[in-house]
C-alpha cells in the first residue's frame, strides 16, 4: 500500500520518508533494515547490501563495517556514494547519494561498541580481513581473542539528494529533492 499519495505536497514527502527510516533504524524486520550500497572503485560502481543501523538528528545515516573492508577502502579514495532502499509492500523506493565519512577510534565508535554484544562483535575482529581469499571455511571465522573494537568502523552518510519512486496501480509518482542549507528542495519528475 503506497504511503506516498498524490495530494502529499513537496514539503511533506522528506518527513514522510525520514520517518520510515526511524522506523526501519529501531525494528530488525523493516523492509529498510537492509539496505544497497554503492561505492566506486576506479570508475566502476561496487554494490552490496549492508545493514542500516541507525539515523541521526541530521539525517545523517550510519552503517557499521570492519575497516579493513572494501567498501572502506573505497570510501577512502571517493566518498561519494549511493544508497538504496526498497520497500515491497509500499511499493516506495529511495535513492540517496550521499557523502561518508568514516569513523573508527573514537567517540562515536566507542559508544556503539558497547552495544555490539556476543556474536556479533566477532564480524569485526577476524584475523583476517574481510575479502581475503581462504582454502577453508573455518579460517574466515576465527576471530581476534581480544574481541575488541580494533576494525570497527561507522560509515557516516550524508544524503546530499534523494530520488524517491512511489509505485501505484492508480499511478506511479516520483520526486527528486536536493539539501539546501539543511532543507530539502524538491521537484516532481515524470516516474
Amino acid at each position: 500500500m503506497p504511503i506516498i499519495l498524490p495530494d502529499n505536497t513537496l514539503r511533506e514527502i522528506p518527513s514522510i520518508i525520514f520517518s520510515e527510516l526511524r522506523k526501519a533504524a529501531s525494528r530488525k524486520k523493516h523492509p529498510y533494515k537492509n539496505v544497497v550500497l554503492t561505492t566506486v572503485k576506479e570508475q566502476t560502481p561496487h554494490s552490496r547490501w549492508v545493514v542500516f543501523r541507525k539515523l541521526t538528528l541530521e539525517q545523517n545515516i550510519l552503517i557499521y563495517t570492519d575497516a579493513r573492508s572494501e567498501k572502506i577502502k573505497n570510501l577512502r579514495k571517493n566518498q561519494n556514494c549511493g544508497l538504496l532502499f526498497y520497500n515491497n509492500r509500499q511499493g516506495l523506493q529511495i535513492y540517496f547519494n550521499a557523502i561518508s565519512t568514516i569513523h573508527q577510534k573514537n567517540e562515536l565508535t566507542k559508544k556503539y561498541w558497547q552495544g555490539i554484544v556476543g556474536k556479533s562483535s566477532e564480524n569485526y575482529t577476524t584475523v583476517n580481513p574481510p575479502g581475503l581469499p581462504i582454502d577453508s571455511i573455518d579460517k574466515g571465522h576465527k576471530t581476534d581473542k581480544d574481541l575488541n573494537d580494533k576494525y570497527f568502523s561507522i560509515i557516516e552518510l550524508r544524503p546530499v539528494n534523494m530520488k524517491i519512486l512511489q509505485l501505484s496501480r492508480g499511478g506511479h509518482i516520483s520526486f527528486n529533492f536536493v539539501k539546501i542549507n539543511n532543507d530539502w528542495e524538491g521537484s516532481y519528475v515524470v516516474p
